[in-house]
């Protein structure tokens, strides 16, 4: 995904009626697992949740060495990877890429690289963000695109 101004609702305030929906980010995530030879865990949808706003899947690499959480923003047909949570309750994100994967999905999705979901905020960034989501920015302080795309927002 080459970086472009964040649209408008991506924080799941003042987002568009239409979301992603779990059925189109399932079957995706499954077709990308079965193609990369790994296995599809499970899948948490939104499910009119405030927070956080994205779904999320968990897929394991068949020889059992490592897992790699896929998630896609609720509202915008945008997906990143992240490692493994390292605790309960851990809500931070550590983006990592999945070449594997984003094969697959990025003819459905636009795939956010690593480098890219940890980059730093900028005006133009954020520029067609709506009022209500600025406000929430300046409450929650996030640091990164990432933070803004994916988030546990209330």
């Amino acid at each position: 995904m080459d970086m472009q101004p964040l649209p408008k609702g991506v924080t799941g305030f003042d987002a568009p009626d239409d979301c992603v929906s779990i059925k189109k980010f399932k079957t995706a995530c499954h077709a990308a697992a079965r193609q990369a030879k790994f296995q599809l865990e499970h899948v948490r949808a939104v499910d009119g949740q405030v927070s956080p706003n994205f779904h999320e899947a968990v897929v394991t690499i068949l020889d059992g060495s490592d897992k790699v959480r896929v998630l896609c923003n609720a509202h915008h047909p945008i997906v990143a990877f992240a490692s493994p949570n390292s605790f309960e309750g851990d809500l931070q994100l550590r983006f990592i890429d999945c070449p594997e994967l984003a094969a697959s999905l990025n003819s459905e999705f636009s795939i956010l690289r690593a480098s890219e979901a940890s980059a730093g905020l900028s005006p133009d960034a954020v520029a067609q963000l709506g009022e209500s989501e600025l406000a929430l920015m300046r409450y929650w302080k996030p640091k990164r695109i990432g933070d803004v795309i994916f988030n546990y927002w209330d």
